[in-house]
């Protein structure tokens, strides 16, 4: 989700043309679904099994982020891709949640602090892994293809625009005629990166998806509670033998 924020707001702003307000305001759509499923998506996981909630919403994320890149365009503009938001807004309702509750419910009350630690870390990781790789992925396919459009131009200005699709509007804004040649040439690169990634992301979600269906528990994880051995109802320490935390 991360990852793609940073490449879908960069596709409505700097392809199609958006505002900062406005690229952030086409977004509101994958909150409208991720905020309510979040506050069920608890009762769905008591019911159908944790394991089945972070499977269906990963594969959710998947699927969005793959719709987006087969149909997202800039003939399509925002409907094409808003579909696809959807989709990934769905996937992380379903999850985000589920597996926020199996981290922490799988450590005692006093261990609260580190469950939560953990969790935060795990999405802090995520989201740097992401963002590292579908921007590298993205920044890579963009300047292989807008390569052959700076041909004709001055070697300091093909740098600019090679660097990114913001130099390529600061470059086309100084070449007259020629400019928009260059823009839509520097579009059309970064929509092909753009989709690059997408695909990439999409691989992602899939071998989480995967992972978890083979790994995940398929209920939710009872806390270990902590005995008080100075209670006067102590337990025979045989019965503790073997015992693993968590079981």
């Amino acid at each position: 989700m991360s990852a793609l924020f940073l490449v879908i707001v960069q596709f409505l702003q700097a392809v199609l043309g958006f505002s900062a307000v406005r690229g952030a305001v086409s977004l509101l759509p994958m909150a409208a679904v991720m905020m309510p499923l979040s506050t069920i998506s608890p009762r769905l996981a008591d019911k159908y099994g944790v394991r089945a909630l972070l499977t269906a919403g990963s594969l959710f994320v998947a699927g969005g982020l793959a719709f987006i890149a087969l149909f997202g365009s800039i003939d399509g503009g925002y409907l094409s891709v808003l579909p696809g938001l959807v989709l990934v807004g769905i996937g992380m309702g379903l999850s985000m949640t589920p597996g926020t509750t199996a981290i922490t419910s799988s450590l005692p009350e006093d261990k609260q602090g580190v469950a939560s630690a953990l969790n935060d870390t795990v999405r802090e990781i995520g989201g740097a892994v992401g963002i590292a790789l579908l921007g590298s992925v993205l920044n890579s396919g963009y300047r292989s293809s807008v390569a052959s459009a700076t041909t004709t131009l001055p070697a300091d200005a093909a740098n600019v625009v090679k660097e990114g699709i913001g130099g390529a509007y600061t470059v086309a804004g100084q070449l007259g005629a020629d400019g928009p040649r260059v823009l839509h040439a520097a579009q059309n690169a970064f929509v092909s990166g753009w989709v690059q990634s997408l695909w990439v992301g999409a691989a992602m979600a899939a071998v989480g998806a995967t992972t978890v269906f083979l790994w995940a528990p398929k209920h939710r994880v009872a806390a270990v509670s902590t005995i008080d051995l100075d209670d006067e109802a102590l337990f025979d320490e045989s019965m503790f033998e073997g015992v693993v935390a968590g079981d």
